[in-house]
């Protein structure tokens, strides 16, 4: 049996998961401010819009104080909800 270390990405190119994309769900990691809305940890929203290559993007939050509202946030802050 062979047991020897391999490089699993030789073949199969990055194991990374790709960039969000619009129109994507997705939920916030942390309690995060962002254009005078306090956004809480979990709540979920969809993306709009996405700049710089997925560096950040404009999601849209339903359950927002005032109703719906459409907020940039940073690609660390979101997470693909599956």
């Amino acid at each position: 049996m062979d047991t020897s270390p391999r490089d699993v990405t030789s073949n199969h190119g990055s194991l990374s998961a790709p960039p969000i994309a619009e129109l994507e769900v997705v939920r916030v990691t942390h309690n995060v401010d962002s254009e005078g809305f306090h956004i809480p940890n979990d709540a979920s929203g969809t993306v709009v819009a996405v700049y710089d290559r997925g560096a950040a993007n404009a999601v849209e939050i339903a359950d927002l104080p005032g109703g719906p509202e459409v907020v940039t946030l940073r690609a660390e802050q979101i997470e693909r909800l599956h």
